[in-house]
């Protein structure tokens, strides 16, 4: 007997998101939140203010592990299951706003573009943050557009998880803690990926790690390990921001 198609299969509570991906969904949206809201109250030419580069740099390393993990990862994690064309997302509009849409296996269209955006605009920020150290100023007004911007983008997110707890009585937002999802028979993932999760944990929290210890809040820079040099995250006013070579930071007197 043939298996129905997932337009026709019952709805079953089945495992969706794997590890790696629960654990850097949950890592983007706490560092950009965190991130965002140190660079509303910290005063922007005090040392407290450069922690909101460091996490921005942590926020970066998150996404790119997001990126690798999206070629090699379980089904519903990978970018190709969340390429969908412009038609595809008009149409899932027209359904959702006529109530026939049907919960699907990982990114619907329109949480599949909010996702590209959350890849994409975090990079923006990352670059024009390390832009803006090096003392291009011109680049801080395009650094705040894309901070808003992604705001913007994760408050639609936010509406949309809304909406479809509201629609198909699921609280959606969960299935981030829990990786499981009520949706078509026969459409979930076979294991939740425990061994790539922690990997993934112990990337991030050393990329975490690094960059903390190599944190010189007073100076406004980032020690790199290994020679890689320092880097000033915050220009000084009235200064020209390039980097500090290596071993060369402002500051040593002797």
């Amino acid at each position: 007997m043939p298996h129905p198609t997932p337009d026709a299969a019952p709805l079953e509570r089945q495992l969706v998101w794997d590890w790696p991906t629960r654990i850097l969904h949950l890592a983007l949206a706490g560092l950009f939140t965190v991130a965002f809201a140190w660079a509303l109250l910290a005063p922007e030419h005090s040392p407290a203010f450069v922690v909101h580069s460091a996490l921005g740099l942590v926020l970066g390393a998150a996404v790119l592990l997001r990126l690798g993990w999206g070629l090699v990862g379980s089904r519903p994690s990978r970018f190709s299951a969340f390429l969908h064309s412009p038609a595809a997302l008009v149409r899932y509009v027209r359904d959702a706003a006529r109530g026939v849409d049907r919960p699907t296996a990982g990114h619907n269209p329109g949480a599949g573009y909010a996702a590209w955006a959350m890849f994409l605009l975090p990079l923006g920020l990352v670059g024009t943050g390390l832009a803006m150290g090096r003392g291009l100023h011109a680049a801080e007004e395009v650094h705040g557009a894309l901070a808003y911007a992604l705001l913007g983008v994760v408050g639609l997110h936010l509406l949309g998880l809304a909406w479809h707890t509201r629609r198909h009585r699921e609280a959606i937002a969960l299935s981030m803690v829990h990786g499981r999802r009520r949706i078509p028979a026969g459409t979930g993932i076979a294991g939740a990926r425990p061994v790539a999760g922690i990997l993934v944990a112990l990337g991030l929290g050393a990329v975490a790690f690094l960059v903390a210890r190599g944190l010189d809040p007073a100076r406004g820079t980032l020690t790199l390990p290994g020679g890689a040099g320092t880097w000033v995250l915050k220009a000084d006013k009235g200064g020209d921001g390039a980097p500090a070579a290596p071993g060369h930071g402002d500051g040593d007197d002797d």
